[in-house]
């Protein structure tokens, strides 16, 4: 017999290993406790994501609290390559439901306290925002006798410092008294939220209609503000570097001219986008903000839908832009789809899942724990 053949030296091990796709490492860790160790290793990690810079998709299921999976990771194919399950310290009677922030932080609101729950998918680790409010917003919380008065909990990146901060924003007293509280992420035992001004502005905010860009939350309003003679749509925004309100923006919609449930925004490549459904064309106009100062706005795309537009779920929701300008897109008939600006047509990726919740997910796949795996 042949002897065996020497094994691979470790760095050509290591160079083979980065060419190999991320879902068939995760098999590969199995091998050996070598490999494992490699295979898991932050600096091999990173280098694979520099290797392999294609972006995934997380969705949130919408029966997937029952199923005790909270998020599926999926390529642009639609393939679902990882669910991140459930941590056994959830109890899926008790929550509310799971939305995930731009940094691929699942938030789970509790039922029963309205407390708010961290989850990175990356780690698995589990963490609770501090009970409480703001010291000097106690007076006013002590008149708040319902849970559900707790509205909005959004999580950003503040890009000059690095900082991870929480904006929440309550319900006061007074339906016009919206009480905001800021909490920054330092990994610190002592963290407390802080009061911040009043927001006093006369809209109504759309608080599921929300969207967080380079550490600025927007949120859509349902309000009716005049404006020379129309009625546009404002957009409210919270910086979370400066911790202050900025200036209403105006959508560039009308708000007489069109029903609320036909309006949604979303993030594009970092761009603040307004969505307009129109029923009775089958279609979606985006219209994207060019200029923030001067409420500078630019209708870029129409694209034809298939959907009828039942309200069940998210109706159609666009994420992507790709390296052609083609954009990847996910109907409420449970497809995922890509548009092309050039052609002016849409063609079927995948049919999916019906999903809550999906968008971007920024994170490495090594990264997720293996009891997540598929």
């Amino acid at each position: 017999m042949a002897p065996p053949s020497p094994p691979l030296p470790l760095d050509a091990l290591y160079e083979v290993l980065l060419r190999v796709p991320a879902k068939d490492l995760c098999r590969l860790r199995a091998v050996c406790r070598p490999w494992r160790a490699l295979l898991s290793d932050p600096q091999f990690i990173g280098a694979h994501a520099a290797c392999h810079p294609e972006p995934l998709i997380f969705a949130a299921p919408t029966d997937g609290l029952a199923a005790g999976h909270l998020l599926d990771i999926m390529d642009l194919s639609g393939r679902v390559i990882k669910k991140v399950a459930k941590p056994g310290s959830l109890c899926a009677g008790r929550m509310e439901w799971a939305r995930t922030a731009q940094l691929n932080v699942v938030c789970v609101v509790m039922r029963d306290t309205r407390s708010v729950l961290l989850l990175n998918p990356a780690t698995g680790a589990v963490s609770s925002l501090p009970q409480g409010f703001a010291e000097e917003h106690l007076p006013l919380v002590r008149k708040i006798t319902n849970y559900r008065h707790i509205v909005v909990v959004a999580v950003g990146k503040v890009a000059s410092t690095g900082e991870y901060k929480v904006l929440r924003v309550l319900q006061g007293p007074s339906i016009r008294e919206l009480l905001c509280e800021v909490l920054t992420l330092d990994g610190s035992s002592h963290a407390r939220w802080r009061r911040k001004k009043t927001y006093t502005e006369y809209v109504d905010l759309d608080w599921w209609n929300r969207v967080t860009i380079n550490g600025i939350v927007y949120f859509l309003s349902r309000e009716f503000v005049m404006d020379q003679g129309v009625v546009p749509l404002p957009i409210a925004s919270f910086d979370l570097e400066t911790e202050e309100w900025r200036p209403i923006l105006r959508a560039p919609l009308n708000r007489l001219a069109i029903s609320i449930r036909d309006v949604s925004v979303a993030s594009l490549n970092d761009c603040l986008v307004v969505i307009h459904y129109i029923q009775q064309c089958s279609s979606m106009d985006l219209w994207f903000l060019m200029d923030f100062e001067n409420g500078l706005w630019a209708k870029q795309h129409s694209i034809p839908l298939k959907s009828g537009f039942l309200y069940d779920d998210i109706p159609v929701q666009p994420f992507l832009v790709l390296n052609d300008g083609r954009i990847l897109y996910y109907e409420e008939l449970k497809l995922l789809r890509i548009y092309d600006p050039k052609t002016c047509t849409s063609t079927d990726v995948a049919e999916i899942g019906r999903y809550s919740e999906i968008g971007l997910y920024k994170g490495n796949l090594l990264s997720l724990p293996d009891g997540a795996g598929a």
